[in-house]
């Protein structure tokens, strides 16, 4: 965060935004100047940066550069003496009414301090900011300066935000553990969370823009982000409210808040991601994947089961305080979303206190139970869209399954039960009964398995389309040597 005179900032219709930098130029003549200045008194950074300055617009920009780089820089004083402690003793000798005078007591006072006048006069005023010695930078890189930058002006200009509303992908407990720590009110259609200013409305909002701006970094860490906000600022003499427009597709560079968040919050969770990955490799598994609206709350359910048009939740609820466990049910009776609630069996549950699917668990959660659910869940999704889908019209001779059903928007199964009427499935596509007739007379008299395989892989077929006309593979050992015409079954 910055000091409010050094935000730079352009109105347009109705809207506020910062000036934010893409460039590096200015950022490494900042960081060139501090680098030349180790060693020196910051009185000297300052007339190099004065010198910088002249002739530019962007003076606020420079300062606000020169202010994260001094916050993160090491100075010592240029005297190992207290200056205090120098200045009380200068001052406790009297009135200085002449230069003689002044000679006297800096040379008195250095015999009292056994040190020569030199070091006296040095340790005067040492402690001051401009007297201080620049030792060490910490912040080195141009890039990391920008990306400082471009934060601490929006943190700024935060300081002056009523309400925010935002959208996020990722992140979402840390985000939801900062909004209630900082005492933030929030909102939520399940899409945008709208953040309205303190938990206590005895309070002013506006005195809590600081805590809006403590809430960025948390914000800008995640995957895809963007930030709606009103803004009060003083236009012409008088109080207006601003819109603040900002998102991740703006390619805006800012640091990446280091949140230190676990990958699995129990061994049972960690545990269940294995097993889930082994035995259900058609599924797509993420952990923590979004946020639920649940009345004035939010579930962020542990888990998220991906695929096709498909999507389940589950949470998992293990050892936690009987108030917690209230909370809980409380939560999932008032989402409209279902989730799997996994349940360690030795609290005190019920199957009845939650809406949906309940599954018991000791040491380990039942992969296989959980997998009924899913298949139980993939069933029905099939046979909606069997009921919902009008006839499918096919022209290619070759169709590839996974490509038609996204495509339609339906899953592979359900176009597999809806293939029209001379189409057959070989493998993961939808073969026309024309093109294996024309394969059949492109195989023609060639019966040597490495001929059939490269006129198959130029289809990208397996050899299963064979036997759909009327050919089987003979193997000699582990090879396939030739085909042959497969003999019609006895009746």
């Amino acid at each position: 965060m910055l000091a409010k005179d050094l935000l730079n900032v352009k109105f347009s219709r109705g809207t506020i935004q910062p000036h934010y930098l893409k460039s590096l130029e200015l950022p490494n003549k900042v960081i060139s100047i501090y680098n030349k200045a180790l060693g020196k008194k910051y009185r000297e950074i300052k007339e190099s940066l004065r010198n910088l300055e002249k002739g530019r617009t962007d003076y606020k920009t420079i300062r606000g550069l020169s202010e994260l780089v001094r916050r993160r820089s090491v100075s010592e004083p240029c005297t190992e003496l207290d200056s205090v402690e120098v200045r009380t003793a200068l001052f406790e000798k009297g009135f200085v009414l002449d230069e003689d005078k002044r000679k006297e007591i800096i040379e008195s006072t250095a015999r009292d301090f056994e040190r020569s006048p030199a070091e006296i006069e040095n340790a005067i005023f040492a402690d001051l900011e401009k007297e201080q010695v620049l030792k060490k930078l910490k912040l080195h890189s141009a890039e990391e300066l920008l990306r400082n930058f471009n934060l601490s002006i929006t943190q700024t200009l935060l300081f002056n935000c009523l309400e925010m509303t935002l959208q996020i992908e990722g992140n979402y407990q840390a985000l939801f553990r900062m909004i209630n720590f900082l005492g933030l009110m929030y909102e939520t259609d399940g899409k945008e969370i709208k953040i309205t200013g303190p938990a206590s409305l005895l309070k002013k909002t506006r005195k809590y823009g600081v805590k809006f701006a403590q809430l960025l970094p948390y914000i800008v860490s995640s995957e895809r982000w963007s930030i709606n906000a009103k803004i009060e600022m003083v236009r012409g003499g008088q109080p207006r409210v601003f819109d603040f427009n900002l998102t991740s597709d703006v390619n805006l560079l800012f640091p990446l808040c280091e949140i230190h968040v676990k990958e699995f919050d129990s061994d049972v969770e960690e545990q269940f991601y294995k097993d889930f990955k082994l035995f259900a490799p058609e599924w797509r598994i993420e952990r923590e994947p979004k946020f639920i609206k649940a009345g004035n709350y939010v579930i962020i359910p542990d888990f998220g089961f991906f695929k096709n048009n498909l999507t389940i939740y589950m949470e998992i609820i293990g050892f936690w305080t009987p108030e917690y466990i209230k909370k809980k049910i409380q939560k999932f009776n008032l989402t409209k979303t279902r989730i799997i609630a996994a349940i360690n069996k030795n609290l005190r549950c019920s199957r009845s206190d939650f809406p949906g699917e309940v599954i018991f668990y000791d040491k380990r959660i039942p992969i296989k139970k959980v997998l009924k659910i899913l298949n139980k869940e993939t069933a029905k999704l099939i046979k909606r869209e069997i009921r919902e889908t009008k006839e499918i019209k096919l022209d290619e001779d070759i169709v590839s399954i996974k490509d038609k059903s996204n495509e339609l928007n339906i899953t592979p199964e359900t176009l597999e039960n809806l293939k029209p009427e001379g189409y057959v499935v070989v493998g993961d596509k939808l073969l026309s009964e024309r093109f294996l007739l024309n394969l059949k007379e492109t195989i023609g008299e060639h019966r040597k398995f490495s001929i059939v395989k490269k006129i198959l892989n130029k289809y990208d077929l397996t050899d299963k389309a064979l036997n759909l006309i009327g050919f089987e593979v003979v193997w000699k050992g582990l090879n396939p040597v030739r085909i042959v015409s497969r003999k019609p079954h006895k009746k």
